[in-house]
């Protein structure tokens, strides 16, 4: 599926957080914003949110240590109002969505208009 972006959004983060299934991160807070997404860091001292069914214990207490499920990159792309983007995934509010170059990376769903 094919969206518009309704504005611009530019990448913060140039070092994101990446985890695959059997990496073991650090639990924290819950995000009040976005339901089902639970800040998490790994030894090298980089965080994201993470979807927390991603997390071998869904309602692991802050501070606790748990087993990575699955794949994920916190990997968000750049993109300018009117720029149209192919949408792989969508994940709680958030898409999945590779640009015109082949470039991936996350985009706040609130931010795109389906075409």
């Amino acid at each position: 599926m094919q969206y518009e972006a309704t504005s611009d959004y530019e990448v913060i983060d140039r070092n994101p957080l990446a985890i695959k299934a059997g990496d073991t991160v650090k639990v924290g807070r819950r995000d009040e914003g976005w339901d089902g997404w639970v800040w998490v860091s790994t030894e090298d001292g980089r965080g994201s949110y993470v979807p927390e069914e991603l997390l071998a214990e869904k309602h692991a207490e802050m501070g606790s240590d748990v087993a990575v499920t699955g794949e994920f990159t916190a990997k968000d792309l750049s993109i300018i109002k009117g720029e149209v983007v192919d949408c792989l995934k969508e994940v709680k509010g958030w898409l999945w969505c590779r640009n015109g170059s082949g470039v991936e990376g996350w985009l706040p769903a609130y931010l795109m208009r389906a075409l």
